[in-house]
């Protein structure tokens, strides 16, 4: 009995680390996937991706850069009045934490690989390859627009407990939700086949995001301008999204050349 229950620990040891077991099932499920697709249809998604990331970040720039011109003259007086309102509003600043609490990195990041691998078990390769390339290529937005403005944050609501010194223009939360919460959304409406769910989808991602939002201003975390501007680019970013990974779902004119 003692010399099997050795055999067995033996073999279990050279089986390996479970966690690389489990990854290399995964690549391999993801190629297998992946080759189905083909290949003209890859090119469209990555083309369609490129143009529409690079049209992206033109909005971000001519947002960013209009913000900052127009800020000393009226914008920054706009934010204030605005984030005044907004902290006499209904939201306390407890709930505005755990509303808020969905676009951060320590959500954000577990959902996209989770997203990412019930996706590679449904042998849906290309939706997880681009919820992860949107999720990469959204803060890669939010960086050039960090870059090309370094605006101080609210200081103003509870002393600035949940406002960092940086970076405030445009909100990185805002962008991040819409590019993983806007895709996952139209992956739910593209599976229903009822009009009142895809509906009732829309409506709750659009509430979710815009709670979030809201709770940022509210926390004192970004400007009102800050949450309108990450509005636009992460609806902007999504739209592309969708529009590269619609790219494998239309005919491929090289398989039927």
């Amino acid at each position: 009995m003692v010399k099997r229950d050795t055999s067995t620990f033996q073999q279990n040891r050279q089986r390996g680390w479970v966690v690389v077991r489990s990854t290399k099932g995964l690549w391999a499920a993801l190629t297998e996937a992946g080759r189905k697709v083909p290949g003209g249809q890859w090119r469209r998604w990555g083309l369609r991706l490129a143009i529409g990331w690079v049209l992206c970040a033109v909005v971000t720039a001519i947002l960013t850069l209009l913000a900052r011109r127009w800020e000393p003259k009226w914008l920054g007086q706009w934010d204030e009045r605005t984030i005044a309102s907004v902290e006499r509003g209904p939201m306390s600043f407890p709930d505005a934490v755990l509303l808020e609490s969905p676009g951060n990195l320590i959500y954000m990041v577990p959902l996209v690989i989770c997203g990412a691998i019930v996706a590679i078990r449904r042998r849906q390769s290309v939706f997880a390859i681009t919820v992860i390339v949107s999720y990469v290529l959204a803060r890669a937005l939010v960086y050039l627009g960090w870059s090309l403005w370094d605006r101080p944050r609210p200081r103003g609501i509870a002393g600035g407990v949940a406002s960092p010194e940086l970076h405030s223009f445009p909100s990185g939360h805002i962008i991040l939700a819409l590019s993983v919460y806007g895709l996952l959304v139209y992956a739910w409406c593209r599976a229903s086949g009822s009009r009142l769910e895809q509906t009732a989808a829309v409506a709750v991602g659009l509430a979710w995001c815009a709670s979030l939002g809201y709770a940022r201003v509210r926390l004192g975390s970004h400007w009102p301008s800050d949450v309108i501007a990450g509005a636009v680019i992460g609806l902007a970013w999504v739209a592309a999204v969708i529009w590269a990974w619609r790219a494998t779902s239309e005919p491929d004119d090289s398989v039927s050349r």
